[in-house]
């Protein structure tokens, strides 16, 4: 509050303000006091009261400065600062007067004066400083006066710039407008008021009567001066004029240390601008009302258009409209880089900055309009506006309007909904506080027609600016760009749309608003007038900024300016900002069909001008070639959108076509264009076979789509930014709903969405690559899978896609889209990253849509019914926009042949890159084609053969063009091949009947012309399917694959593109054909000639050939295809028995292979021969020695390698020989294995030396009969090895290990081949069998039995002895005379690494009393002296007939019947003797000398045995004995017995036996090893696919299969039944969901079961379930497909399936067989990939491949442990933890009696309870163990007896028990040795 005395003060003043006594500088201080206390209502008040006083101070002082200023008495510093301060102290009152007396001015008070005042100030010799000031001031008074100032004033404006041309005033108005115009209600109207015509009649004006006004032109600038002029306006005068002009001079000159502005002409001008919109809001008019600043601030602008325009924007077009815009596309033109181009660049900053409705930092979701026709509140701007602050600052940022603060953004932005304009209501009277950048922006923008269209081409001048103005066009971008976006506050009026302008006339009142009611009656901000719509603002931008595409900068540069690459690199940036828009317009904004076709016809303009015909040779030299990607890109994708949307032209489409065949030359058109290709095949290969071929991550894996569905709408998703870090090729894809700017589409004019997020990011989605791995998009119900079943399928092609009717089919997911074809030469700018184009795969805007006029969504399943148009593409006529399979299938056919013939290509690489593309594409049709399965849409067919035409006529190209004519020709077999044999013909897999002749034609002058680089292509593409498809008349063209695949292998070249392995997988598969089909006529193999012949023995010549290939070949893969082709061949001969001369010969050079320095490829080989050894019966009957010669060739090869055979290289290669050898050495039989030819060792030995050798891991090359004949003909190097990637094996093979097994596995079982169950060589016998008080299962009871031992008899054998009541067999009678067996048996455990073996021995011997009937004598001493023995050593007699069983009648008693015995058991029983006598002497194993010393030992014993018997009689004597009853035998008494027979208790075995240490972890361990397999396992899924099946329900719910595949499956293994199957059983079990039956095969090193799909059950989805389970877990998988299309290895998912085997029958009893590996996965044999098989072998061969294969996977699971091992390391681990070392006298009492009895105890109570429990433990298992006579089930042993033996009679009649505990004598302590 003012006090008191303020008020006494403010009255003072007031007095002497207006005492005219006091001085003006008195006066004007009191008055500055007055204005201190005083607000601006009451300031303005008093000036008005006080005027006349308020001007003379003004003027006085203003004078009183002047003067001042110009004194020269005093010194110059001090006149200057004094008058400097006068001067500011008189502006302030000046600038205080033009605020606060508008009104007053207007009516011209004081315009001379001001006049004169003006002039002075604004002279162009005072300080910048002071001339700024000025022009503020001006303006002021400029826009006060209006209408009224004079002529005289209107030209100071024009030269308020100094540097611009004299510009001729034109008092009648401006040029660009006729009449006044009113803001307000948009309509002219008369003025009322003084106007400047009356002043130009004034006398004083007269030509006559005056003299002109001059403009001078100055160094400085343009002075105004009134030179002369005769009379004031106000005063009339007489003819003699005494008021004379003075000459204006310069009031303040620049000081010295003033610095000098570089451009006045830009200062001025920027404070010009400034100025103008500043001064609009200082003005204190009676009317403070928003409309009144805006006629201000309009007036003004009018004057600056008239006077400032013209000079500064020499190209601005006053006929250009943004109602009416102007369409004409611009051309190529020179930049016009004159003298006022910076102001120019000021001019646009300045209108820029105004024009743009700058949305608030962090308010993104904040005040925005929901839509175009929406009204979005307006924000409350700053009051203290800063827009041109920094014009002399940086140029990047100039005219950048202000923002509040953030709290008053906050406050602001809450408020934003409710809160009025800043503005005077009408007639309210209320004042608001207004805002000078608002008011200019309203003008700009808001106001008219006229002024909008000011602003527009304003904005326009930008695009013709030079580049080294660049900063100015971004902004201008950035302007557009927000605009387009919506990334405004408010949307500008001038972008809703005019929807009443169609209509005839406007509504009486808008229906919506985007301010109050009062506001809009005084402004009329939401006039319709000023509407243009979007779409007008989107065909003027891209017309106009095509200009920065197309400008073409001056060749010479000016001094100091950007050099011409700095110039090219700025205009390639802001070429990339335009480009970021027309982007985001294709991706976000919905443009009605003028837009779309004004775009397209834009972006052809440019590409067409700005793309040479020549491309440059540097990109960095045009900006063709810095954009041509980007161009290109924009371009297609584009074009692809608007085909969605809009119908295009057919004139559009032929420039269209005509531009990218006449710019095919630029590479990376090439590269666009196949890249677009790419994404549309996916969008084909979406929504025409509802296949999703993306890749990322959850890209479509569980996207489903539902079938048959017409309309789908899902909730809408917000679109976020892409990331800007991402490059624009791996731009990710948002989701593919409504992507446009909100409020553009009728239908969603009223949904808000969430704005792009910078912060945002998308998941990431890479451009398809080649995977075979796709998801399913649609599920089908049971009901429509039952519809269709009903339906007869059709199949359908591309052409007649429309009647198809899968085009009903529409996916529900907005999941999934493609990314677009990115340019891929790195456009590096942002502009360009943040904008990616892209192709949706769902449709444009995330489903199909229809015109609002669409008949409805009915119309059933067909569709067919509808309106017309519905459901029709807008490509096809119809109205539905987005994706359809009618749009897909036409557009990719459109783009696909967009860049024309390919053949007319000039630039050879380009025309090699076209090639190289469809070549790709084809690539992605097949996996179309082959994943057609993945939903059932199998009923329209893949379009192959569209390029055919291109690929055949590419033939005729010229030499240059060599590189695209192979590409072509790859193409051409490509695409012929791409359909299997066997497709219906409705499915154009038969080719049309001349493309079928123009193939093979091609094929036959390729395969027999010189160029050997189209052989090459030819052999590699064509030739190793050729077979296989067996296209009509393949016969005639045998001999020209025979003579081409002999020139590429007689050929030199070992590069990567000799098809040598594809020539000799041909000549292998062609061995297996009829041989009745080689009579067939046959081409003769020379060019350009067709005479044909029969040839007869080309199975001969090629047979030839491939053995030269095993012999001689230098690439490793084509040397293991020739093996596997001749392995397979001599399967074949074999299988058939065919007789073959040369049979031998082929299996030499297999066996020769063995030796090759690679052992990759010896492997193959070997895995090869190991298939033979299942033919070795015919071997040995049809080739006697060949067997033999196998044998001996693989110990070879072992013996070579066994010091290496540790090697990891080398493991694989010893373990499949040593199968090999083990395989063919169980079969030939000892028989054939032990004869000796020519004095050399057996087989046999041999075979168990080698093995010796690799178990040593010694060298066995120095082993006899070893040595192999040398051919000179075979190589074992190669020159090149392609096998795949060198790396050890993750896990091998124990090679010793496989040796000692395989070894003692021949000790075992040889000679007992074939096994009478081959499904167990282990026995299932344990130590309790048959010993009912030890349980069922190997429990503690046996550790304290006291009939069984537990021992070890080597470091790699354990043994349990166990004796065992011996059996009674019912009615058993002798069959020998005289012999019986034991009332006891002993069953003997063996455990080592070949398996358990069970032997069950009982005592043989002879008890005379039972068979004779006469009492026995005993037999009478000899009295004689003689010996009965004197002549045993010298005499023998007649040997026994070897069928009689030697005894004592029928043998000389002093002679030994040894000899007789073994000649009896050699008769009776031959399985034991091998061929040979048993008591046949060998060679003495005694070395020389030493029987003599026998002989003399023998007869020294002979002379005691008389010495003895002569004195016998005189020294015997009569020894008292003791009467006592007889020891009866122990329990342990026959095993005892056993081992002493055996020799375990000598000393020579003494440090091998040992007794195992009794306890639980040994049984358990025991149960451990007796559960592990002795022998390798394989377990491999078979599957049935049967015709026309591709789903895997369908291929899984197959119970039988065709009888070729029965007959295959009977020949792959036997079938056992599960429940009673003792051997592997691979997982099933029976009731286990595995079914009754499996096939299973066994040998003598392998088990394995094969899990048959059609073997198992599948009734319900559990068993099918099962049935995957089982089949899937599998590490190889065979399949048999009778199906034409190719089975996928994803039919089945799984992720194991390694190894994929499959079979397509053939015609006349032949397979083709796929092999395909995982890449870590080995190569194996015998089987090749896309070989051919006869039938006859095909089980072997596949049953070897996949046995081989397994291996090969084993070996790269890290820690895999192999066959044998795991069995090996539990027999070490356990002798080594159970061994009990003892002394040999506790060795010998366990072997006595493996129980020890506990010593007698002490009385104590404690003892004998402890007592009492031992020793009824100990007569429980001594009186238990055998006194039952039950028979047992779990007893393994046989019912009948074992041999023709009888145990003697019993003299009592109960049975015979085991002896009472009370009878056992406790064993003594034994003594400890001292």
């Amino acid at each position: 509050m003012f006090t008191k005395k303020s008020h006494q003060d403010v009255k003072k003043s007031s007095v002497k303000i207006q005492d005219s006594k006091k001085d003006s500088a008195t006066r004007l201080k009191h008055l500055k006091i007055v204005l201190e206390h005083y607000d601006a209502d009451e300031a303005k008040s008093y000036f008005e009261a006080n005027f006349s006083h308020v001007y003379y101070i003004l003027y006085d002082n203003f004078i009183q400065a002047e003067n001042n200023l110009r004194q020269r008495e005093l010194p110059f510093h001090l006149v200057h600062k004094a008058g400097r301060e006068e001067l500011e102290g008189a502006l302030s009152l000046l600038e205080k007067v033009l605020c606060l007396l508008p009104e007053l001015i207007t009516k011209r008070w004081q315009l001379h004066s001001l006049t004169r005042i003006f002039s002075k100030l604004l002279h162009s010799g005072n300080s910048q400083k002071l001339r700024a000031e000025a022009v503020r001031y001006f303006l002021l008074w400029y826009q006060a006066l209006g209408d009224n100032a004079p002529v005289e004033v209107h030209k100071m404006f024009a030269s308020l710039v100094p540097g611009l041309p004299e510009f001729c005033i034109q008092p009648n108005g401006s040029p660009l407008k006729g009449k006044p115009y009113d803001i307000t209600t948009n309509t002219s109207k008369e003025r009322s008021n003084f106007s400047i015509d009356d002043i130009m009649q004034h006398p004083n004006f007269n030509a006559e009567n005056s003299k002109k006004i001059v403009v001078e032109q100055t160094s400085t600038g343009i002075i105004g001066k009134i030179a002369n002029v005769s009379a004031s306006i106000f005063h009339d005068t007489n003819a003699l004029n005494p008021v004379q002009s003075v000459e204006i001079q310069p009031l303040l000159p620049p000081t010295a240390s003033e610095k000098a502005i570089d451009n006045e002409t830009k200062y001025f001008f920027e404070i010009l601008l400034d100025g103008m919109a500043t001064s609009i809001t200082k003005i204190q008019w009676k009317d403070r009302s928003h409309t009144k600043a805006m006629r201000s601030f309009a007036f003004l602008l009018e004057r600056f258009k008239l006077y400032y325009l013209p000079v500064i924007c020499p190209q601005f077009n006053y006929k250009n409209s943004l109602y009416k815009p102007n369409l004409d596309l611009p051309v190529q033109h020179n930049i016009l880089d004159d003298d006022y181009v910076i102001c120019r660049v000021t001019l646009i900053k300045w209108v820029a900055s105004y024009a743009h409705f700058m949305k608030k930092q962090g308010s993104d979701h904040g005040v925005q309009p929901s839509s175009m026709t929406s009204a979005g509140s307006h924000m409350v701007h700053s009051t203290t506006p800063t827009p041109a602050m920094s014009l002399h600052h940086e140029e990047e940022t100039s005219f950048t309007v202000g923002h509040p603060s953030d709290s008053s953004r906050a406050s602001s932005h809450d408020s934003a909904s409710n809160t009025p304009h800043p503005s005077l209501e009408s007639g309210s009277g209320v004042c608001e506080e207004l805002n000078s950048e608002q008011v200019v922006r309203d003008v700009l923008c808001c106001s008219s027609r006229e002024h909008v269209d000011f602003t527009i081409e304003v904005l326009r001048q930008a695009f013709l600016l030079p580049f080294s103005h660049a900063a100015a066009v971004r902004r201008v971008i950035a302007l557009y760009k927000d605009w387009i976006q919506m990334n405004v506050a408010e949307i500008p009026p001038f972008l809703m749309e005019n929807t009443y302008e169609q209509s005839g006339g406007e509504p009486p009142i808008p229906p919506r608003r985007l301010r109050n009611d009062s506001y809009l009656g005084a402004v009329g901000r939401d006039n319709v007038m000023v509407r243009a719509g979007l779409q007008n603002v989107l065909q003027v931008f891209m017309t106009q900024a095509a200009n920065v595409f197309l400008a073409s900068p001056s060749p010479v540069a000016p001094p100091g300016a950007l050099s011409q690459q700095q110039l090219l690199e700025e205009q390639t940036d802001t070429c990339k900002r335009v480009l970021n828009i027309y982007r985001y317009m294709v991706m976000h904004v919905a443009m009605d069909a003028n837009t779309w076709e004004q775009l397209l016809l834009v972006l052809l303009q440019i590409t067409s001008l700005v793309l040479t015909k020549v491309p440059p040779k540097r990109k960095q030299e045009s900006l063709g070639g810095f954009l041509a990607p980007a161009l290109f890109q924009t371009l297609i994708v584009t074009w692809i959108k608007a085909n969605l949307n809009v119908a295009v032209k057919q004139e559009l489409w032929q420039n269209f076509m005509e531009l990218l065949t006449r710019l095919t030359h630029w590479e990376d058109l090439i590269k666009e264009w196949a890249k677009t290709m790419e994404t549309l095949t996916r969008v084909l290969a979406r929504h025409v076979y509802s296949l999703d071929l993306t890749e990322a991550v959850g890209g479509g894996g569980d996207a489903r789509g539902t079938r048959g569905a017409r309309r789908v709408t899902p909730a809408p998703v917000p679109l976020p930014r892409p990331a800007q870090g991402l490059s624009t090729h791996h731009q990710s894809v948002a989701a593919a709903n409504d992507t446009r700017t909100p409020g553009k589409s009728p239908k969603s004019g009223h949904e808000t969405h969430q704005r792009k997020e910078t912060s945002t990011s998308r998941r990431q989605l890479q451009r398809c690559r080649s995977d075979p791995h796709l998801s399913k998009l649609n599920t089908r119900t049971e009901a429509d899978k039952d519809q269709d079943r009903d339906k007869t399928r059709r199949w359908y092609s591309l052409d007649s896609l429309r009647n198809s009717q899968r085009h009903e089919e529409r996916d529900s997911d907005g999941g999934s889209r493609s990314p677009s074809p990115a340019p891929s030469s790195g456009v590096e700018s942002s502009s360009i990253k943040d904008s990616p184009l892209q192709i949706d795969l769902v449709s444009d805007g995330g489903n199909v849509e229809w015109s609002e006029n669409d008949p409805g969504d009915g119309g059933g399943e067909s569709g067919l019914g509808l309106g017309a148009g519905a459901g029709v593409g807008v490509v096809l006529g119809g109205r539905a926009r987005g994706w359809l399979p009618d749009v897909a299938a036409v557009l990719w056919r459109r783009m696909l042949a967009a860049l024309g013939d390919p053949n007319n290509l000039k630039e050879p690489q380009a025309h090699a890159h076209l090639y190289n593309y469809l070549i790709h594409l084809n690539a992605t049709l097949l996996k179309i084609s082959a994943n057609q399965t993945l939903n059932g849409n199998t009923e329209i067919h893949v379009p192959f053969n569209l390029v055919a035409g291109w690929c055949l006529e590419a033939e005729a190209l010229p030499p240059t063009h060599r590189a695209g004519k192979l590409l072509a020709l790859r193409l051409l077999c490509e695409s012929t091949q791409a359909q299997g044999t066997g497709a219906p013909i409705s499915c154009n897999n038969r080719l049309h009947l001349a493309h079928l002749h123009l193939y093979q034609r091609a094929l036959h002058h390729g395969l027999t012309g010189e160029d050997r680089s189209v052989v090459d292509v030819l052999v590699e593409h064509a030739a190793p399917r050729y077979l296989s498809l067996a296209l009509d008349g393949y016969s005639l063209l045998l001999l020209d694959f025979v003579h081409a695949s002999t020139v590429v292998l007689n050929s030199s070249d070992m590069g990567p593109s000799c098809p040598r392995t594809a020539a000799v997988t041909f000549l292998g598969s062609l061995l297996s054909l009829p041989d009745g089909l080689m009579n067939a006529p046959m081409l003769q193999p020379y060019p350009h000639q067709y005479n044909t012949v029969s040839c007869p023995d080309l199975k001969e010549h090629v047979l030839n050939i491939v053995v030269r290939v095993c012999r001689r070949e230098g690439a490793a893969r084509a040397r293991c295809a020739g093996a596997c082709a001749l392995a397979a061949h001599v399967a074949h001969l074999l299988a058939t028995r065919a007789p073959s001369p040369r049979l031998p010969s082929y299996v030499t050079c297999l066996l020769q292979m063995l030796m090759m320095k690679n052992k990759n490829i010896a492997k193959v080989v070997s895995d090869a021969i190991l298939v033979l050894a299942d033919y070795t019966d015919r071997i040995v009957e049809l080739y006697p020695g060949l067997a033999g010669k196998i044998i001996k060739w693989i110990c070879a090869c072992l013996a070579q390698i066994s010091s290496s055979s540790t090697r990891d290289s080398v493991k694989p290669l010893a373990g499949s020989l040593l199968l090999c050898l083990a395989e063919f050495a169980v079969r030939c039989g000892p028989a054939y294995l032990m004869q000796e030819k020519d004095g050399d060792q057996s087989l046999l030995l041999m075979i168990f030396k080698v093995l010796y050798a690799v178990m040593r891991g010694t060298n066995g090359s120095d082993i006899d009969g070893l040595s192999l004949p040398v051919d000179e003909d075979f190589d074992a190097n190669i020159q090149l090895d392609n096998l795949g990637p060198k790396s050890s094996p993750v896990s091998t093979i124990d090679v010793k290990l496989w040796a000692q097994t395989i070894c003692t596995q021949l000790v075992l079982f040889l000679g007992h081949w074939p096994l009478w169950s081959g499904c167990q060589l282990s026995s299932s016998v344990c130590e309790q069998h048959d010993s009912p008080s030890l349980g069922a299962e190997l429990g503690p009871a046996v550790l304290s039995a006291p009939h069984v031992q537990l021992m070890r008899f080597s470091e790699s054998t354990l043994a349990s002895l166990i004796e065992l009541r011996a059996l009674e067999p019912a009615g058993a009678a002798a069959t020998t005379p005289g012999l019986a067996t034991s009332d006891r048996q002993v069953r003997v455990l063996l455990r080592d690494i070949a398996g358990k073996a069970c032997w069950d021995a009982s005592a043989l011997y002879y008890d005379p009393s039972t068979t004779i009937t006469e009492a026995l004598e005993h037999l009478a001493l000899p009295d004689s002296v003689d010996s009965p023995r004197d002549n045993t050593l010298s005499s023998l007699p007649p040997p026994l007939p070897p069928n009689l069983l030697p005894d004592f009648k029928n043998s000389p008693p002093d002679k030994h019947q040894l000899d007789h015995v073994l000649a009896y058991i050699g008769h009776t029983s031959p399985e034991v003797a091998c061929g040979r006598r048993l008591d046949e002497a060998g060679p003495s194993p005694l070395p020389p000398g030493a029987e003599d010393e026998l002989v003399a030992a023998l007869v020294s014993h002979r002379n005691a045995e008389r010495h003895y018997l002569a004195n016998r009689e005189s020294e015997e004597e009569l020894e008292q004995t003791e009467s006592c009853g007889p020891v009866p035998p122990g329990p342990f008494e026959q095993c005892r017995l056993l081992l002493a027979q055996l020799g375990t208790l000598a000393p020579a075995r003494r440090t091998h036996a040992q007794l195992l240490r009794r306890s639980d972890r040994l049984l358990r361990e025991l149960r451990n090893l007796d559960a592990q397999r002795c022998r390798e396992t394989h377990k491999v899924a078979v599957i049935y696919v049967a015709k026309g099946q591709e789903m895997r329900n369908e291929i899984l719910s197959n119970r039988c299969g065709s009888p070729a595949y029965e007959a295959f499956l009977a020949a792959l293994a036997w079938e056992v039944e599960l429940e009673s199957h003792v051997g592997f059983a691979g997982g099933l079990r029976s009731g286990g969901g595995g079914g009754t039956s499996a096939p299973y095969i066994a040998t003598l090193t392998l088990e394995a079961l094969f899990h048959v799909a059609t073997r198992m059950p599948a009734d319900t989805p559990d068993a099918i379930l099962n049935k995957t389970r089982h089949l899937g877990n599998d590490e190889v998988h065979v399949v048999w497909s009778e199906h034409w299309r190719p089975y996928k290895r994803d039919t089945l998912p799984t992720q194991f399936c390694d190894v994929l085997i499959v079979l397509y029958p053939l015609a006349g009893g032949l397979l083709r067989c796929t092999v395909s590996r995982k890449p870590d996965v080995s190569v194996f044999g015998p089987l090749w990939e896309e070989c051919i098989v006869h039938v006859s072998c095909a089980a072997a061969l596949v049953r070897g491949a996949a046995f081989a294969g397994g291996r090969a996977v084993r070996a790269t699971m890290p820690l895999y442990q192999h066959a044998y091992s795991e069995r090996a390391r539990s027999l070490d681990a356990l002798v080594h933890h159970h061994t009990q070392p003892t002394t040999f006298e506790h060795f010998v009492e366990r072997i006595r009696e493996p129980v020890a009895l506990q010593p007698a105890l002490s009385n104590t109570a404690a003892e004998q309870g402890s007592g009492r429990l031992a020793a009824a433990l100990l007569d429980h298992g001594a009186s238990t163990w055998g006194t039952s006579n039950e028979t047992h089930t779990i007893s393994p042993r046989p019912v009948k007896r074992l041999g023709p033996f009888k145990r003697p009679l019993t003299t009592h009649a109960g049975p015979q028990t085991a002896p009472p505990a009370t009878q056992i004598t406790p064993a003594p302590v034994p003594r400890r040795n001292r």
